[in-house]
């Protein structure tokens, strides 16, 4: 069949108006899809208690996927999928930092970006958290955030830089997630720190889990379950803790049968 130029050009315009719509569906569906985020594990930077605090490298960045889990157009990625992929890749928590480990991992986990980050404990019981939110395609730093503070404000801390987040990711807080990030965040740092130590023993037991040493396993969740206990009780109330504990009750129960 022959077009004569008019049809012709017709035709191609009718075409070039349907790759544009496609175009904005495209577009607006993923503007409306939720970003997903993966936290990787923190620099320990600290002055003071350096070796002490060694646990928040693994534990800061827990609580951070916590606060930042609260935001609806937020997909983050869960912790045990990156202890996970560590693990798989034998990795450790320093490897992170390298740019393509990083990107390799952000790639394995689906995320679009990812956040990096440490903390230095200070003089006088300050303590600084960075932040760095990095594109996982290109590697390149698109916002970097920090906050400065008493250590007894480490949750107040984690939950103002939430917010900085969202906002660099353009994402608009709703009242109840303004909210939601504003409750609980009184509690004593010690408790923080005995919650990432559990983690440890937590991530252990899973390991000797998956290998069938379930004796080691149970003796590592029991471990995690009086941690979690100890800081849900140090911390006042921190109810993560409290969630990890009910947690590892049951994953003990379960070795027992």
């Amino acid at each position: 069949m022959k077009y004569t130029v008019r049809q012709f050009s017709a035709l191609a315009a009718a075409w070039i108006l349907l790759l544009s719509f496609a175009a904005s569906l495209h577009a607006v569906a993923q503007t409306n899809a939720p970003k997903t985020i993966a936290v990787l594990y923190f620099e320990n930077n600290s002055i003071v208690d350096k070796d002490k605090l060694d646990p928040l490298k693994k534990g800061l960045a827990d609580m951070m996927i916590t606060e930042l889990s609260k935001i609806k157009s937020l997909k983050v990625v869960e912790r045990q999928r990156i202890q996970s992929i560590l693990e798989e890749l034998n990795l450790n928590e320093t490897d992170m930092v390298e740019k393509n480990t990083s990107q390799k991992m952000g790639k394995l986990l689906g995320a679009q970006v990812m956040l990096f980050g440490g903390f230095s404990n200070l003089f006088k019981d300050q303590m600084r958290i960075d932040v760095r939110i990095v594109r996982t395609e290109t590697g390149e730093t698109l916002k970097a955030d920090e906050e400065t503070g008493e250590l007894d404000d480490f949750l107040k801390m984690l939950q103002s830089l939430t917010k900085k987040i969202a906002a660099d990711l353009d994402v608009k807080l709703s009242s109840d997630e303004q909210n939601m990030l504003e409750a609980d965040n009184e509690g004593n740092f010690s408790g923080y720190v005995t919650y990432a130590k559990a983690l440890n023993f937590e991530d252990q037991g899973r390991k000797f889990e998956k290998q069938g040493k379930l004796s080691d396993a149970r003796s590592c969740y029991e471990n995690a379950q009086k941690l979690y206990k100890k800081a849900l009780d140090e911390s006042n109330g921190y109810e993560p803790a409290k969630q990890k504990a009910d947690e590892m009750a049951a994953l003990i129960t379960k070795l027992k049968k």
